[in-house]
């Protein structure tokens, strides 16, 4: 646990020691995953030193621990302005963007975390699946890869099924029916049915199926259905 702590001014510097204790406080109350404790106390100590960053990195992660995904994601963010070049805040709101359906920003943070070396396994293995959920299995195979290389079991199933001994046809359209069917939801949600309707035909052409029993009952009684009369 680093116990570095930044002051912006002297008067921060009065209410170091008692900053850090507390920032300790909270750290043991999540080694018990007492989580709202925890935040409690990161809270105080951020109080008494609104420039420690540790405080706001734990209490990102008591946050999420919560699921409270809103609250980590500022926190994140305030550490990132005292720190821009720490790899595990980096890497962190990377997870957060991802939860919070922030799909680019979580790509772009789990590259920024790559360059630090943070978690290159993991950060691989994610970035991959995010190029495939955005249409990319060219950027998404290299990524895997990587993760393979790190010893990323999964990453090592995903190259074999989809990679080798080159990008395989049938993992190119399913990353493309991806962004079919999203944008298909996307203009549905939006009340633009026939947009939404274009948008499923075309996956169904690029040969889409559903995956889940419901998702298939819905499409085959409900989605067709409608589209059949547009």
């Amino acid at each position: 646990m680093p116990y570095a702590i930044f002051a912006k001014n002297n008067k921060d510097v009065f209410n170091l020691d008692r900053s850090r204790d507390l920032l300790l406080d909270g750290y043991i109350q999540n080694e018990f995953d007492n989580h709202h404790l925890a935040i409690e106390y990161y809270t105080e100590a951020i109080r008494l030193n609104p420039n420690n960053f540790y405080a706001f990195l734990n209490r990102a992660f008591s946050r999420y621990q919560i699921k409270d995904n809103s609250g980590a994601w500022d926190d994140l963010n305030i550490s990132l302005e005292i720190n821009p070049n720490d790899g595990i805040a980096l890497y962190n709101r990377a997870i957060v963007n991802w939860k919070l359906g922030h799909q680019l920003s979580s790509m772009k943070d789990y590259s920024k975390a790559i360059n630090k070396d943070i978690e290159l396994k993991n950060a691989y293995a994610v970035r991959g699946i995010l190029k495939s959920n955005i249409g990319d299995a060219v950027g998404a195979c290299p990524d895997w890869k990587k993760a393979m290389e790190n010893k990323s079991e999964r990453a090592t199933l995903w190259v074999k099924e989809n990679c080798l001994p080159n990008i395989s046809e049938n993992f190119r359209k399913k990353t493309e029916n991806k962004v079919l069917i999203a944008n298909a939801r996307r203009k549905y949600a939006a009340g633009e049915i026939r947009e939404s309707c274009n948008y499923y035909e075309q996956a169904k052409m690029n040969g889409y199926k559903a995956n889940h029993l419901s998702w298939k009952l819905k499409l085959s009684f409900v989605t067709d259905q409608i589209c059949f009369f547009l």
